[in-house]
């Protein structure tokens, strides 16, 4: 599916690749840096259980 608008801004994407994924640049990189925090999360299982790192 192709965007013309960003999903998260709504500023009008301009290069091909934004429109392809939807995202601006700007954008796509805090979604991508949010994704990697939640990935580094540690769950309180992962606490009792010893594990956490």
């Amino acid at each position: 599916m192709n965007y013309t608008e960003c999903i998260t801004c709504g500023r009008k994407l301009k290069d091909k690749k934004s429109i392809e994924r939807g995202y601006g640049p700007v954008c796509y990189e805090k979604l991508m840096k949010a994704f990697e925090d939640q990935e580094n999360q540690v769950t309180i299982d992962e606490v009792i259980e010893g594990d956490a790192v």
